[in-house]
């Protein structure tokens, strides 16, 4: 069952010691050339540059208030990676961290720089998914919880106040929201609150031609696995 608005609203609550409200921009260009109102949700301007801080911190939150949680693990290529880090520093628990080996030494240093002694970086496969599937083996075998990077209803909470935030800056229900798709995080969480606070509002997924795992799910109706991205 997906989050209530209400819901939503508490975990905005939550975040808001460590998250600033992002900006939401009208760009001129993109108005001009389509002839309508087109506002940019500016995340790139979070701590972490991108979004996935909200869900990170809130499961990191949520985590803390109903368990005695010394330890956290997560598989991450990046961006996810960084909120973690950022939330365990911030909050004092200890997070494992799981990246591939391929990832760029630019985007490891960040993490640690977010995360300072509070983490351990691991690095292990050449992709992401065999990190992600260490990662849960050791979260089963050691028993540390997961912080799953869009699979998760606290996760998928904390990205859904973005969709507040747009709601109370626009002033308005929105015509239209578009919405990049990785995992589907981002879109289930905004997805949520614009169906119950504005019903009228289109939502579009955008994804990459070449990595469409969301488009073909929903064509089988079930889970898929790409065979290439």
């Amino acid at each position: 069952m997906l989050p209530t608005l209400d819901e939503f609203k508490q975990a905005q609550q939550r975040i808001a010691a460590l998250l600033s409200e992002t900006p939401l921009e009208r760009n001129t260009r993109l108005s001009n050339h389509f002839k309508a109102d087109i506002y940019l949700k500016r995340e790139d301007l979070q701590q972490v540059r991108s979004y996935k801080i909200r869900g990170a911190y809130n499961k990191l939150l949520t985590l803390s208030q109903h368990k005695n949680v010394e330890r956290v693990i997560c598989a991450s290529a990046g961006n996810h990676a960084q909120g973690v880090a950022l939330s365990c520093s911030s909050l004092k628990i200890n997070g494992l961290i799981i990246m591939p080996e391929t990832t760029p030494q630019q985007k490891i240093s960040k993490v640690e720089s977010f995360g300072g002694k509070w983490i351990e970086i691991q690095l292990h496969g050449e992709t992401y998914d065999e990190a992600y599937h260490y990662a849960l083996r050791l979260a089963e075998q050691d028993g540390i919880p997961f912080v799953h990077p869009f699979n998760d209803r606290d996760v998928i909470m904390g990205q859904g106040t973005m969709g507040l935030e747009i709601l109370e800056q626009l002033g308005k229900p929105p015509d239209v929201v578009s919405i990049c798709v990785g995992g589907g995080g981002l879109l289930s969480g905004v997805g949520s609150v614009m169906a119950q606070a504005a019903p009228g509002a289109q939502l579009f997924g955008v994804e990459p031609a070449e990595a469409a795992s969301m488009s073909e799910a929903m064509k089988q109706n079930k889970v898929v696995t790409l065979p290439s991205i």
